[in-house]
Formats: structure tokens, C-alpha cells, sequence
């Protein structure tokens, strides 16, 4: 069954067994910018820390009725200048992969981005060949604005370059709460 999720801080206590394992998980990361390098505890901890004083604001994904810390997520790359930013996500919760967990968190990312921090325009990357990435941002209402090939070792990776406005989010936003009503509130 299908469950709401909220973003709440991530903090220290959260650093357990249970993240260490997300992020040193290969099917996890591969994705990811952290890439598959193994962290430590240390490593964690230091970037818990850390994050607020480079201006990310990380948050642990969290399901609304069990309670159970599923994933991590981020704003970060503020640009206040631009009124822009980034997000970024990941569930760590094999079980809960599908579904409409990664739309919900990017749905939630989105608002405390356009609605809490005031910001116009969210915008970021997505491997060309990470197809369920892809859709998940355009079910969540990201147009594709362009490529970007960088070369790494033997092949080149593209990268997608997405977008979504405030304006537009706020359109897709009353579609996803009309329709899954149980799922996305603004």
C-alpha cells in the first residue's frame, strides 16, 4: 500500500547503520554525484555537519503513518541572485522503490523550494539512460531543456538538463492533489 511520506532534517542521530548501508550500496548510488566509493561513519557525519554552513538543506524522507526513515534528500546550489536551485534525492529503502515515493519527495522538495524559500526556478541533471529518473521528473511536471556530454574514462555519459518554474510547478501541483488526493497536498 501506498504511503504519504514528509521531509523532516536530517540530523546526527540519523547517521546509523541503516544510511551507511544506502550510500556504500552500488544499486543505490550508481546515480547519485556521491558515486559508488565507499564512505564511512565519519564521512556522514562530517557531511551532516557540514551541509548548513555551504547552504544544503538535507532532510530525511520519512513515511507519514509507519514512521520509517526511508531515504535522504537536498536542496542545495541556491542561488538567490537567480531565485534558482537544485534538489537531489535518493530512497534508500529497496522496498520502496516504484510507486510514487520519488515523486511525493521531489512534489515536497519543490514546495519548500517555491513556497518556503520563495524561489522561481528549480533546476538540475538526469543521466540520459536513467529512464525511470526521467519519467518520475516529467510525471512531477520538469521540461528537458538540453544535453550535456562529458567524456569519462572510455565512454561519454549525456546528461539531461531539466527545468521547472514555480508557475508550472504550481499548475502540475493541482493536477497531482486532484488526482492523488491521499498523496500530494501543497
Amino acid at each position: 500500500m501506498q504511503e504519504k511520506i514528509y521531509l523532516r532534517p536530517l540530523c546526527l542521530s540519523d547517521v546509523n547503520k541503516k544510511y551507511l548501508s544506502w550510500v556504500n550500496d552500488p544499486s543505490i548510488t550508481k546515480n547519485l554525484v556521491i558515486g559508488t566509493h565507499l564512505l564511512t561513519h565519519k564521512d556522514l557525519v562530517k557531511y551532516v555537519v557540514e551541509s548548513p554552513k555551504k547552504g544544503r538543506y538535507n532532510y530525511a524522507i520519512i513515511t507519514k503513518n509507519s514512521k520509517k526513515h526511508i531515504g535522504n534528500c537536498s536542496i542545495y546550489a541556491i542561488e538567490r541572485d537567480k531565485n534558482k536551485f537544485q534538489l537531489g534525492y535518493f530512497i534508500g529503502e529497496k522496498n520502496f522503490w516504484g510507486g510514487h515515493y520519488s515523486s511525493m519527495v521531489i512534489f515536497n522538495l519543490l514546495k519548500i523550494g517555491f513556497i518556503k524559500m520563495g524561489l522561481e526556478k528549480c533546476t538540475g541533471y538526469v543521466h540520459e539512460k536513467n529512464i525511470m529518473a526521467r519519467m518520475t521528473n516529467k510525471f512531477s511536471g520538469y521540461k528537458e531543456v538540453g544535453k550535456k556530454t562529458k567524456s569519462k574514462k572510455e565512454n561519454n555519459i549525456t546528461d539531461i538538463e531539466l527545468e521547472i518554474t514555480k508557475k508550472d510547478w504550481l499548475k502540475n501541483s493541482k493536477i497531482l492533489c486532484s488526482q492523488y488526493p491521499k498523496l500530494y497536498e501543497v
